[in-house]
């Protein structure tokens, strides 16, 4: 199962907090005018953690999933029993927007703990409260759409996880594509500043591929391309990113790796390319790039160092592997 990206439960948040922050402060203003305090008190502490939720998402573009199970839950719970002890059918219909809400603001599983705490609070109360038929229904209402909840939510998730992929990744070759390069590249030096992982570049442009196209087809110059990016996939690390920057070029990204493991990986991903099925009689090969990242470099720089000693490669025969740190 995967996990909702934060972005996610930070959009739902905000347009959650625009909408109690409007409906519920009349309800509140109201419940105090006509002396109900404990449900006026209750409205306030939720118009309040809404409101410091959209400050935090929206100024300090923070999130705290946590906060929305460990202080909203409780004050949900606690508005939920009020109303439904002073308004009887009427505060048992603020129930079902709250079972839905928490599915769309946390983590599945912490969502889950939210509504089987909100639940097992008011199902004791409501059954107090009305006679056992009227209770019966409204229990069982309120199960199916948690459930309901539960199952629509997977739904948006899958699709998020599929729309998500598509958009970051080549469709020929299977890497990522150039959506994510810039971010990850500077995710990699910020851990380079932070902790001093050695992270390392291999730039990778396939030799004489213009030659495979005009006289193959670009069919064949397919094949190629997807027999390289399976080759990239399946000699380097989970950790490792890879990327097609465009046409026969590639760029892999690794991390916590010096220059010359770099420089091994891109030897063994020389040869496995090598060894690669040919339309004709002649070798596929690649001309590599390595470069480690250097102290208060930023992400074009190391890049262009990488690509440069590409080029450097070709001029040298082609098929080979140039460094920039001379190993």
């Amino acid at each position: 199962m995967h996990s909702q990206p934060v972005e996610f439960f930070q959009r739902i948040s905000m347009y959650l907090a625009i909408v109690c922050i409007v409906v519920l402060t009349p309800f509140a203003i109201n419940n105090f005018a006509q002396g109900r305090i404990s449900i006026g008190i209750g409205a306030s502490a939720i118009i309040s953690f809404f409101a410091f939720n959209a400050y935090s998402i929206s100024i300090l573009k923070k999130y705290y999933p946590s906060l929305t199970l460990l202080a909203l839950m409780p004050a949900v719970v606690g508005f939920l029993i009020s109303a439904l002890v002073s308004q009887g059918i009427i505060g048992a219909l603020w129930c079902y927007p709250a079972v839905i809400a928490f599915y769309f603001m946390l983590p599945e599983r912490k969502a889950w703990l939210a509504n089987a705490v909100i639940l097992a609070s008011i199902f004791p109360v409501i059954w107090a409260s009305f006679d056992p038929g009227l209770a019966t229904r409204i229990i069982a209402t309120l199960g199916i759409i948690s459930i309901l909840s539960v199952v629509f939510l997977r739904v948006i998730n899958e699709q998020q996880v599929q729309l998500r992929e598509q958009a970051i990744t080549d469709p020929l070759t299977g890497v990522l594509n150039r959506k994510l390069l810039q971010d990850s590249l500077e995710d990699a030096i910020a851990q380079n500043n932070r902790a001093g992982l050695p992270m390392t570049l291999i730039t990778l442009d396939l030799d004489y591929f213009k030659k495979i196209n005009d006289t193959h087809g670009h069919d064949a110059g397919d094949k190629v391309l997807r027999g390289v990016g399976e080759v990239l996939r399946t000699r380097c690390r989970k950790v490792d990113r890879i990327f097609r920057l465009g046409g026969e070029e590639f760029l892999v990204l690794l991390y916590n790796s010096t220059a010359k493991n770099g420089l091994g990986t891109a030897e063994d991903l020389r040869q496995a390319v090598a060894a690669l099925e040919s339309p004709d009689d002649s070798r596929i090969t690649i001309s590599a790039g390595v470069a480690s990242l250097q102290p208060d470099e930023d992400w074009q720089g190391w890049m262009k160092r990488s690509d440069s000693k590409v080029y450097e490669a070709k001029l040298a025969g082609r098929n080979q592997v140039a460094s920039c740190d001379g190993h």
